[in-house]
């Protein structure tokens, strides 16, 4: 009987036991349930976003290819028709010049950097005058300057010293003065400005410009000057012209040298002109503008010491003039790009035209202007005033005269390839 009360006694504890467990486990499992019910609803995201990036990622910048195209025009050679022309057409009795260059403004504006050979000087407190000593109205450098857009004039040419070395240093003041905002090259105030290296950054890659002229018509600075004018007809002259250069290439990516050389009227660069591109090019400089034939010249690349493509247009001929042979008439436009591709390397020509230009003037040298030639007609070379001399003068005229000098190819437009640098480099 004992027996019986404390096996029924046990099983009525462990029957208790189980109950409060499982009552236990059901409180807590109905807690949860309720805990999940109270939750908020997920917010769904689309399949396809993508997790943010974070604003230390999205500041960094991302590299892309520098590129900077310049335009270099040749000779702005200012006869008296161009000047009469420009009085004529002026209603305050001043001199106006926007028709000459009006049709070449917009191409020129394209450009990044733009350079000009200013072959006459300004010197306005004088007389203006035509050959053989120029001297042009200070209005001339309006129009070049805010018609035309060109930011570098090369002042060394043979037509320097036309108004003596008082006439020069009035117009290195002129252009000082009143258009600070350009850099002019070849002639210099003082040996301190000559010390003071043109330069000028576009999209991140800086330019030096020089300029250098090899005559200057048997005329020479006074003595008591301190103007200095860039040439280099002896040794000591060359060594001086090779510390600028290297100077200036230590201070710039790319170097460009205005030079006035060679003989007029004559399509075919001289030895002297070969020698001195490949001193310059192997010293530094990058692109070689020549000037003063009056004429159009090749236009080349040659592979330096260093491995570098240096791009010489040997002569660009005359921008603006009122020559009176037909071969004068037709000049050109170097149209060139350099670029760095990848962040902190070289910067390397990349491509490089020519683009021909035509003066035109009516009978009697009147109405001159200039064209470039993708705009010029049979039309208006049948009219031109240079016919009375030279009746062949037509688009077919110029056009063999072109293909003559220039070559098809820099016509067209040349892609410089690295890897044919390279292998000149390495033959």
């Amino acid at each position: 009987m004992k027996k019986l009360l404390i096996t029924l006694l046990v099983g009525l504890l462990l029957t208790v036991s189980v109950q409060t467990a499982f009552c236990t486990m059901a409180g807590e499992e109905q807690a949860a349930v309720e805990a999940f019910r109270a939750m908020p609803e997920p917010v769904s995201q689309p399949e396809e976003s993508l997790p943010e990036v974070s604003s230390e990622e999205s500041s960094e910048p991302v590299w892309e290819p520098q590129t900077v195209r310049l335009l270099s025009a040749g000779d702005n050679l200012i006869h008296s028709s161009l000047y009469e022309q420009a009085q004529a057409r002026s209603e305050d009795g001043g001199y106006d010049f926007a028709y000459l260059y009006q049709n070449v403004a917009g191409y020129l504006s394209g450009a990044d950097i733009t350079t000009l050979n200013q072959e006459t000087v300004i010197a306005p407190s004088r007389e203006v005058a035509t050959y053989p000593c120029f001297n042009s109205p200070p209005e001339l450098a309006d129009y070049v300057i805010d018609q035309c857009g060109f930011d570098v004039l090369n002042l060394a040419n043979n037509h320097c010293l036309d108004q003596g070395t008082s006439g020069l240093e009035e117009c290195l003041s002129f252009w000082k003065e009143q258009h600070p905002e350009v850099l002019t090259t070849g002639v210099y105030q003082n040996e301190a400005d000559y010390q003071n290296i043109r330069t000028m950054e576009v999209n991140g890659i800086t330019f030096a410009f020089l300029g250098m002229t090899e005559l200057t018509n048997g005329l020479s600075l006074s003595s008591s000057s301190d103007v200095v004018l860039v040439q280099a007809l002896d040794n000591e002259e060359m060594a001086r012209l090779q510390a600028q250069i290297e100077e200036a290439d230590r201070l710039a990516d790319v170097v460009v040298m205005n030079v006035h050389w060679g003989n007029e009227y004559s399509f075919t660069p001289t030895d002297r002109q070969e020698y001195l591109a490949e001193k310059m090019t192997d010293w530094g400089v990058d692109i070689v503008i020549g000037h003063h034939p009056h004429v159009l010249q090749p236009v080349e690349t040659r592979v330096t010491e260093d491995g570098r493509t240096a791009l010489i247009a040997y002569s660009l001929g005359n921008f603006a003039s009122a020559q009176s042979d037909a071969y004068c008439l037709i000049g050109g436009v170097l149209d060139y790009s350099v670029t760095r591709e990848t962040e902190g390397g070289e910067v390397t020509l990349t491509d490089y035209s020519l683009s021909p230009v035509v003066t035109h003037y009516d009978s009697g040298y009147r109405n001159n202007r200039i064209y470039l030639l993708d705009d010029y007609t049979d039309e208006l070379a049948a009219a031109h005033g240079v016919r009375a001399r030279y009746e062949s003068f037509s688009l077919g005229y110029i056009d063999s005269l072109l293909e003559e000098v220039v070559g098809r190819e820099v016509l067209d437009g040349i892609t410089v390839s690295t890897a044919a640098i390279d292998a000149n480099t390495q033959s």
